[in-house]
């Protein structure tokens, strides 16, 4: 199982990224998407301490030569800021989405991309899809999920 948890306000500069409770640097795009009909897309793309870049599976893959670097936020700051996570093995039956420690109930469709504006446009994860994600080459931060309410009907929302 593996942990992958974003802290922030929903500004690209506010945001920190971990893996399994580290806080992780070099990060170069990533890419969340879950949907209640098996939509199962976890990659990372990363800058590793070899000044490689790096294109894996969240929850599949071991994330190699990972930088791992101390807090950025004082828990003062991070009371400021919400904190999502998504557990996993790569199994979308063995997947918890959490909002503040808060397991999310009736999500039916979860989406985040993050690309740092030191992407390059020419290995973007749209190139690892063979370009049949609509994932756009320039910086960007969107994070949102959509709950089956009570009445059968869906809402979207922001994560942050």
């Amino acid at each position: 199982m593996a942990t992958i948890g974003i802290e922030s306000n929903g500004r690209l500069e506010r945001t920190a990224i971990y893996y399994n409770g580290e806080q992780i640097s070099g990060l170069k795009e990533l890419l969340l998407h879950l949907d209640e009909d098996g939509t199962f897309d976890g990659i990372i793309q990363y800058e590793g301490h070899d000044k490689i870049i790096y294109n894996k599976s969240i929850f599949g893959d071991t994330l190699s030569n990972i930088k791992i670097v101390e807090p950025s936020f004082t828990e003062e700051e991070a009371m400021n800021l919400r904190l999502f996570e998504i557990d996993s093995n790569g199994d979308i039956e063995n997947t918890v989405v959490s909002m503040n420690s808060e397991e999310l109930q009736g999500l039916v469709n979860l989406y985040v991309h993050i690309k740092s504006s030191h992407s390059s446009g020419g290995s973007s994860l749209k190139n690892f899809f063979g370009g049949q994600k609509d994932l756009p080459e320039e910086a960007e931060f969107k994070a949102e999920f959509t709950f089956r309410n009570d009445d059968d009907t869906l809402s979207t929302e922001g994560i942050f």
